[in-house]
């Protein structure tokens, strides 16, 4: 039997092993914060992109053609002409015409019947979604043309004019790419560890940094063997999958001259692998740098990875067009590039722009590594342990051991930044949008004043600090409430016309926002705008223009800080087609919070812009601008850019008081 000294020591090495794991600041939040934001981010992004490509789909009107004598082919017309949602019919139309794309499908009436039924044969493209919807389209009418009898009138046979390449292209297209992403990550993932933290602890990191080797050439010297290593794993995937599939429908008894692989396309994807690798390597060495061991940098890289996936997964479900902002999103403008190469469509100009604005992203994460290389910050980090007392107190505001009561009275860090608005999103998914979901009224006033003003106001209750303080609420002079209100007038125009050139949001999200603004039974203009207005100027100002802002300006320029906060403010809206617009407005309201040196304009500046929306929507003149000429909307645009520029104009030249300076 295991006696009582067995179970005390069981018990001692359990304490000692959970210990050591909680006095770990980021282990925790990889394990615990982590999942519980960026896993709900995902879901939802990936959501509303297949929600967006299905409501795309549902409103395109598949264009046919139908061939056959007149009298074989008159019910089938009438029956197509009725459904003027669905179905767009066309004049004439032959095989070449869908080849081509101009039309959906073809469908061909007539031949030798069987059973009473009229043969149906319907000619498609399965290499084209909306060709693979028009098919299905008719075949669901066919089978819903019913005599008297109760039996289908038309025998279907679905022909697909997709040539073997073709099809066994449009598979590869399906999975390749992501493939190819995934993988040079994995590749790059170890290697990237490896040669940061793991030389660290292997003790030979001193006498590298103590050779005469410049920093910069050192991690470049780093970085592309990493690359090296990424791209040859790469590869060797890409080949396996090929090959993988090519056997697999084998296996299954599929015709290999019906369905092949385009092998010199698929060898022509495998220059996506090189400035893939380069990227990733870069950033993964540049945070590889910044861990004190091999654990911590294991700790550091996994959120990376999983955000790194997401945009390769968001292009490759959403089956976007390689054009415009896509081009230089990293992430999705590889995919998208590597996609287009197998399919045989990718065109030199836009490959040469999501090349270079790949191989710059790598520069610059490079760069970052160069910099993060110091060798007092490498050497001499700080590696305090913390008692479990303290654990609580340092995971959620960075305090020191807790021993000095007045060690809590410090401002805000990056750290406490980062804590905030993870808690913050959390309660809002987890808490307070099921809220909205019942009670929309209830649950803004709710989300807003008890989750992002209440959370503000905990926090500098536990770290022994004045709300104004952490705010930074101070007394702007009349030039920066001019600037700020002139940059709330014009955001909205600018933001909202770029937004639609560049992603235009789907018409049910406009609807919805509508509805949300104006009510079907009414809400009362002065309401709406306290409740959709005013609270978000107060209460979401309150948190990313005061804590998260000014924490991350401990650790960031000025500018960085206030484009990391945009971002983090347009990720908090948890929408993927408001993401640009919201961001964009954080991050210029951030910048008047910075440059004002108090958080009062910036949230009369975010109360002046949702406002002139709400009212907008409340008089319906919102869906005028859809309507204008493209004319209209670029002189509009450079119109409100100018009053923008005027605002900043008069931000930028506020004096400050060396008071006001203190505070900042």
């Amino acid at each position: 039997m295991i006696g009582r000294s067995h179970f005390a020591t069981v018990a001692l090495v359990y304490g000692k092993e959970l210990r050591e794991t909680l006095r770990d600041r980021r282990t925790l939040f990889v394990m615990v914060l982590f999942p519980l934001v960026v896993y709900p981010l995902m879901s939802l992004l990936l959501a509303q992109v297949m929600a967006g490509k299905a409501s795309k789909n549902a409103a395109h009107a598949s264009r046919v053609a139908i061939n056959g004598t007149p009298a074989e082919t008159a019910p089938l017309r009438k029956m197509i002409e009725a459904d003027h949602t669905d179905f767009a019919l066309q004049a004439s139309g032959d095989n070449t015409d869908v080849e081509l794309g101009r039309l959906d499908a073809l469908i061909v009436i007539g031949g030798a019947g069987h059973a009473g039924k009229t043969p149906a044969a319907v000619v498609f493209d399965e290499t084209r979604d909306f060709s693979n919807q028009a098919r299905d389209r008719i075949d669901h009418l066919l089978a819903g043309a019913l005599p008297p009898q109760c039996q289908p009138l038309y025998a279907v046979a679905d022909r697909s004019i997709a040539p073997g390449a073709k099809v066994g292209g449009y598979l590869l297209s399906k999975v390749l790419p992501l493939v190819v992403v995934i993988m040079v990550m994995l590749g790059a993932f170890y290697p990237a560890i490896d040669i940061t933290a793991g030389e660290r602890e292997r003790g030979t990191l001193e006498t590298i940094l103590a050779s005469p080797v410049d920093r910069f050439d050192l991690m470049t010297g780093k970085v592309l063997a990493v690359a090296t290593l990424a791209a040859v794993t790469g590869m060797l995937n890409l080949v396996s999958i090929s090959l993988t599939m090519l056997e697999g429908i084998r296996m299954m008894g599929g015709a290999s001259d019906a369905l092949r692989i385009p092998w010199t396309r698929t060898l022509a994807a495998l220059t996506m692998v090189v400035p893939s690798a380069f990227l990733f390597a870069s950033v993964m060495v540049a945070v590889g740098a910044m861990a004190r061991g091999f654990k911590e940098a294991q700790n550091l890289l996994t959120p990376i990875y999983f955000l790194c996936i997401t945009p390769a997964l968001i292009a490759g479900l959403g089956e976007y067009e390689m054009a415009g902002v896509a081009l230089v999103v990293p992430g999705v403008n590889v995919t998208l590039l590597a996609r287009a190469i197998v399919l045989g469509n990718a065109r030199i100009g836009p490959a040469l722009a999501v090349i270079a604005s790949t191989l710059a992203y790598g520069g610059i994460a490079l760069a970052l590594a160069a910099r993060l290389y110091d060798s007092e910050r490498l050497l001499y980090a700080d590696d305090q342990r913390l008692t479990l007392r303290d654990w609580l107190r340092r995971l959620l505001f960075g305090a020191s051991d807790g021993k000095d009561e007045g060690a809590l009275a410090r401002g805000v860090s990056a750290g406490d930044a980062l804590m905030l608005f993870g808690l913050a999103y959390v309660l809002l998914f987890f808490v307070f949008f099921p809220l909205q979901a019942r009670n929309l009224e209830v649950g803004l006033v709710a989300s807003e004043w008890g989750g992002l003003f209440g959370l503000v106001a905990i926090y500098a209750r536990l770290t022994r600090q004045r709300l104004g303080a952490v705010l930074v609420i101070g007394r702007p002079s009349a030039r920066a409430l001019l600037g700020a209100l002139l940059c709330g007038l014009s955001a909205w125009v600018a933001i909202g016309l770029l937004a639609e050139w560049i992603a235009p949001p789907p018409r049910e999200l406009v609807e919805s926002l509508r509805r949300q603004i104006s009510p079907p039974g009414g809400r009362g203009l002065f309401v709406t705008l306290l409740l959709m207005a005013v609270t978000p100027a107060i209460c979401e100002e309150a948190l990313f223009r005061g804590p998260i802002l000014r924490g991350l300006a401990t650790r960031l320029s000025p500018l960085a800080a206030a484009v990391l906060t945009g971002v983090f403010f347009g990720l908090f809206h948890f929408d993927v087609w408001r993401f640009l617009p919201t961001g964009l407005l954080g991050v210029i309201l951030s910048l008047i919070a910075w440059r004002a040196r108090s958080i009062v304009p910036a949230m009369l500046a975010h109360a002046v812009n949702n406002g002139c929306l709400v009212v907008l929507a409340q008089l319906g003149l919102d869906e005028r601008i859809s309507t204008w000429t493209s004319h209209s909307q670029a002189a509009i645009f450079v119109a409100s850019l100018v009053v923008l520029a005027a605002g900043g104009a008069l931000l930028a030249t506020d004096p400050a008081t060396p008071a006001q300076r203190q505070r900042a």
